[in-house]
C-alpha cells in the first residue's frame, strides 16, 4: 500500500473503476474533481479514540498547552464554570519542574465551587476541598476496587485520584445535555473528517450517549463511520443496549474493559515493581471475573476489547483470551494499547488471533516518562515490529484527545519513533515500514470489525478515501501531510 495518483469512478457509493493516472481525479455519479499534484489512500481509520472527549476539548480550554503548574493555575481560572462545576482535562505533571499536586492549589482558584480537573491520559484527576466534601471523601474513605486515593502523613485525601476512585468524585458532576452532547460528536466527527479520517473505533462509550449517537445517525448527519464499543464492567450494557446494533453510520459491536490503568500514574500493572516507585501498578479487574464477563459478552454477540498496558495486564487478559479460544469463542478479540509486553507472551498475539490495537503517538509522547517509570524493562515497550514479525495484527489509533487526531502524527511515531523534538530514533529496531504503517490505519482496523468491503482501493470496495498532498516517500516530511479532501461513502469533502 502506498499513495498513488490515481482516476477512480464511484457509483452509488462504491468503486466503479480505478486506474493509474498522471492526475488524482474523483468522478462521483459522472462529475469529476480533479487533484493537482495529490494522491489516493485508503481512507484512515482510527482504530481507538473517544469521539465525545475530542468534541469536549475543541469547545474547552486546553490545559495540556500548561508547561508548569502554575501556568495550569491560570488556565483553570479561565475555565468557564458550568453547573457550579469546573472542570478540564489534559494536566501533565511530568512536564512540569514542581510534579507536587495538593487539593489546596485548587482551593487558592476556589474554595466554594468544585473543581474536577482530568489526567491528560484519563487515569488520574485532581479535585479541590469542595470536591472532596461534595463527594464525601475524607480520611475515613476506603479506596475502591482498582482505585487509589492519595493522601498524605496524617491520613487526609491531597486531591488526587487514581483509576476507579475518579468515579467518586465524577458520579456527582451535572451530565451534560443531549443538544450539547450531540454538539460534541458533530464537532468531533467533522474535525475528524478535516484530518482525511473516514472511520473511528469509539472506544468505552457510555450508555447514557447511545441515544444521541443513534439519533443522530437516524437522521443521516454523521459524516464519518463510527465503530463503538460500550462500557461493560459494569454491566449495565445488558440493560440499555444487550445485543450489538447496525445503524446507517453507525455499529456497535463490541463491549470495552479495563485490566489496569495508565503508565503515567503508575497504574499500569506490571509484572517488576517500577522502576521509580515502590508498587507493581493496578489490577483493575481479576482474571477470573474478566474471563466471567468476556464469555457472557461473546455468548450475546459482543466483540471483546480490552485496555492492558503493563506487561502483567497484557498477560493477565491474553490468559483470558486463551480460556475464551479454548472453549471454542470465535469472537473477534482485541488488546487496546500493548504497550509493555513480556517477550515470552509476544507470539500469543497471533496465537490466539488477538489484535494488538496500538496507539504510536504514545510511544514518542511518552519516552522519557517511559523510560524513567520501566527502567531496564522499557526494552520491552511499544514492540511494533516485534509483534508483526510474528503474526500479529495491528491496528492503529490516536487515543485523541489523549493525543493529537492527526494521524500523520501516528504514521510518523510508526516510521521515525522519534520526538518531535529529537533527531535520534528510539529502538529503531521496532519501527515499521511506511506500507506496514499504513497497513495498520487503513486496512486492519477493518479486519478487526469483519468488514471485508473497505480499507483498500479496488472495484467493488466501498468508496472511503483520503487524499493528500504528498506520497510520503520523505521520512521527515511525513507529520507535515496536508489533507486535500476526504470521501466518505462515494461523498466527497473538499478541504484545501
Amino acid at each position: 500500500m502506498k499513495p498513488s495518483k490515481l482516476t477512480i469512478s464511484i457509483k452509488n457509493g462504491l468503486i466503479d473503476s480505478i486506474n493509474q493516472s498522471e492526475v488524482t481525479e474523483i468522478i462521483i455519479d459522472g462529475a469529476s474533481n480533479r487533484f493537482v499534484s495529490a494522491y489516493a489512500i485508503p481512507g484512515i481509520v482510527d482504530a481507538h479514540a473517544h469521539i465525545i472527549g475530542l468534541g469536549e476539548n475543541l469547545n474547552t480550554i486546553r490545559l495540556e498547552k500548561a508547561k508548569s503548574k502554575d501556568e495550569l493555575i491560570q488556565l483553570v481560572k479561565e475555565i468557564d464554570v458550568k453547573d457550579g462545576w469546573i472542570t478540564g482535562r489534559g494536566w501533565n505533571e511530568e512536564s512540569w519542574g514542581n510534579k507536587d499536586l495538593h487539593r489546596l492549589d485548587l482551593d487558592a482558584i476556589s474554595s466554594e465551587r468544585p473543581i474536577f480537573l482530568v489526567r491528560v491520559d484519563g487515569h488520574a484527576a485532581w479535585v479541590n476541598s469542595k470536591a472532596l466534601e461534595l463527594s464525601e471523601i475524607n480520611k475515613y474513605t476506603a479506596n475502591p476496587n482498582g482505585g487509589t486515593i492519595q493522601i498524605d502523613a496524617e491520613g487526609n485525601p491531597t486531591g488526587l485520584l487514581i483509576d476507579n476512585a475518579i468515579e467518586l468524585v465524577r458520579d456527582n458532576i451535572p451530565k451534560a445535555s443531549n443538544e450539547l452532547i450531540k454538539k460534541y460528536v458533530l464537532d468531533a466527527c467533522y474535525e475528524c473528517l478535516r484530518n482525511g479520517i473516514t472511520e473511528v473505533h469509539d472506544m468505552d462509550v457510555h450508555l447514557d450517549h447511545l441515544k444521541v449517537y443513534k439519533e443522530l445517525d437516524n437522521d443521516n448527519l454523521l459524516p464519518i463511520r463510527l465503530v463503538q464499543y460500550i462500557r461493560g464492567f459494569d454491566g449495565e450494557y445488558k440493560r440499555l443496549q444487550s445485543h450489538p446494533y447496525s445503524g446507517n453510520n453507525l455499529q456497535i459491536i463490541g463491549l470495552k474493559f479495563y485490566a489496569d490503568g495508565a503508565l503515567g500514574s503508575r497504574g499500569a500493572l506490571m509484572i517488576d515493581k517500577y522502576n521509580d516507585a515502590d508498587t507493581y501498578g493496578l489490577e483493575l479487574i481479576s482474571t477470573d471475573e474478566l474471563y466471567e464477563q468476556a464469555s457472557e459478552g461473546c455468548d450475546n454477540g459482543w466483540d471483546i476489547a480490552v485496555h492492558a498496558i503493563g506487561d502483567k495486564a497484557n498477560r493477565n487478559v491474553l490468559d483470558v483470551y486463551q480460556r475464551l479460544r479454548s472453549d471454542g469463542y470465535e469472537n473477534i478479540l482485541r488488546i487496546e494499547h500493548s504497550q509493555l509486553v513480556n517477550p515470552d507472551d509476544i507470539k500469543r498475539f497471533s496465537d490466539l488471533n488477538v489484535f494488538a490495537s496500538v496507539q504510536p503517538i504514545h510511544c514518542t509522547s511518552d519516552k522519557n516518562m517511559a523510560i524513567k517509570r520501566l527502567g531496564e524493562n522499557y526494552n520491552f515497550a511499544y514492540p511494533w515490529k516485534t509483534l508483526h514479525k510474528t503474526g500479529a495484527k495491528l491496528i492503529a489509533g490516536s487515543d485523541f484527545p489523549i493525543e493529537s487526531h492527526n494521524p500523520f502524527f501516528g504514521i510518523d511515531a510508526f516510521v521515525n519513533r522519534r520526538a518531535i523534538n529529537e533527531e535520534i530514533t528510539w529502538q529503531k529496531e521496532e519501527t515499521l515500514s511506511l506500507e506496514d504503517a499504513l497497513n495498520s490505519y487503513c486496512y486492519t482496523p477493518h479486519l478487526a470489525t469483519g468488514n471485508s468491503n473497505s480499507g483498500s482501493l479496488e472495484l467493488g470496495k466501498r468508496a472511503d478515501i483520503t487524499i493528500i498532498d504528498n506520497e510520503l516517500r520523505q521520512s521527515n516530511t511525513i507529520r507535515n501531510t496536508k489533507v486535500i479532501a476526504t470521501i466518505t461513502n462515494g461523498k466527497l469533502t473538499k478541504h484545501l
